[in-house]
């Protein structure tokens, strides 16, 4: 028997390697697809608490830069109406409308920040985030009082794809029956 030439084995080597090459392509384009195709619970869980954010950074923040000539609140309500659901508008529009002559008078702003969130609870339709940082609220004249740290609940619904706030609510005062403020349910 003849011994097989050098050249044909570098030959077989050579595609043998690069139909190795072409399947592991193949198989990570096939898997980066699939799992591009379905968002992952942490895609969920991070839209949710952006929305809390943003709600939060456009609800909390006004003061007269954001009345209009007729020193109403448009700017305001611009920023904070596409953020909501409209069960949720009809108590933030009440909210707004009374606070408008206070700010006009410059009486009355608020200032927040968001430090951190975390999602208590999502699914396909609903979420709950809990949003804390620190607060300022300015009601009637005087000094500017002092940043206070605060803890929301944002209640958001999943309207045609789109979080939404549909309330909120300090974090924790949802208490079961038979709780104090600060205490654990007695037994």
């Amino acid at each position: 028997m003849k011994p097989r030439s050098p050249r044909l084995r570098l030959v077989v080597a050579g595609l043998l390697a690069l139909a190795l090459v072409a399947s592991l392509v193949w198989l990570a384009v096939g898997l980066r697809d699939r799992e591009s195709d379905q968002p992952s619970a942490q895609d969920d869980r991070d839209k949710v608490m952006l929305k809390a954010r943003e709600y939060m950074l456009a609800a909390f923040n006004f003061d007269a830069g954001d009345l209009d000539a007729n020193k109403k609140l448009t700017a305001y309500r611009d920023r904070v109406t596409p953020l909501i659901t409209t069960r949720f508008k009809t108590d933030f529009d009440k909210a707004t409308t009374a606070v408008e002559p206070a700010v006009a008078q410059g009486q009355s702003a608020s200032k927040a920040t968001v430090d951190r969130t975390a999602v208590e609870s999502l699914s396909d339709d609903t979420a709950k985030v809990i949003v804390g940082g620190e607060l300022t609220i300015r009601l009637g004249g005087g000094k500017q009082p002092d940043a206070v740290p605060y803890a929301w609940s944002i209640s958001l619904k999943n309207v045609d794809g789109t979080w939404l706030v549909d309330d909120f609510d300090e974090f924790g005062s949802e208490q079961a029956p038979g709780q104090d403020s600060g205490q654990g349910a007695t037994q």
